[in-house]
């Protein structure tokens, strides 16, 4: 049983026609394009929200300058001040005393061995 002489396969590729590389590059370029408006659209926001820190900052800044002077007044002035005069008195200064430990009161906890009887599970509490 001969079937002859063997053939070899003819292999045909087959990829994709013009029109589909056409457009799948046209949808290429759109996503590109769209990509890269996203991109600006994005940027231009973050560069605004910078500007507006930025701005935000600086006012805080001329506040603080301010009102620095204000609170140094207050800070000289306050009725507690620190000072640095050479004129303050030991009876002036305000000193503490070392505290003193508490006494522990002796403890009143007795347990008694000879009120229980000799029994099984004398002495042990087991939920029942």
């Amino acid at each position: 049983m001969c079937f002859g002489k063997p053939k070899a396969p003819n292999i045909v590729y087959q990829g994709p026609s013009a029109e589909d590389i056409a457009r799948d590059q046209a949808n290429l370029k759109t996503f590109q394009e769209t990509t890269a408006a996203n991109t600006k659209t994005f940027q231009d926001s973050i560069n605004k929200q910078i500007t507006a820190a930025q701005s935000s900052t600086a006012d805080l800044l001329a506040q603080m300058k301010t009102a620095q002077a204000g609170v140094q007044n207050v800070v000289n002035d306050a009725p507690y001040a620190i000072t640095t005069e050479d004129n303050v008195t030991p009876e002036d200064a305000k000193t503490t005393e070392k505290i003193s430990k508490k006494k522990k009161k002796p403890s009143t906890l007795k347990i008694s061995a000879g009120g229980l009887k000799s029994s099984s599970g004398t002495g042990v509490n087991y939920g029942v």
